[in-house]
């Protein structure tokens, strides 16, 4: 079994934008937050790479919401 979990909110909407579907959706069995299982493939780890990217590009502009992980919209 070759899975990737995303406990990010903000990742699994992106994945799912960028045309991924998540295998199931269920809560971690010791912290009982939401986690998504996506199926572990190159379509993803491309993505994983880009989300990356553009977090970094976003953190080096100051544009992130370190706390939250999300990027703000240019004012």
């Amino acid at each position: 079994m070759n899975e990737f979990f995303c406990y990010s909110t903000t990742l699994m909407h992106f994945l799912k934008a960028n045309g991924l579907r998540y295998k199931y959706a269920t809560t971690h069995s010791r912290t009982g937050n939401r986690m998504w299982v996506f199926e572990r493939d190159d379509g993803l780890r491309s993505l994983l790479d880009e989300y990356d990217a553009r977090k970094a590009q976003a953190r080096a502009e100051g544009r992130l919401d370190v706390g939250k992980g999300r990027i703000q919209a240019n004012s």
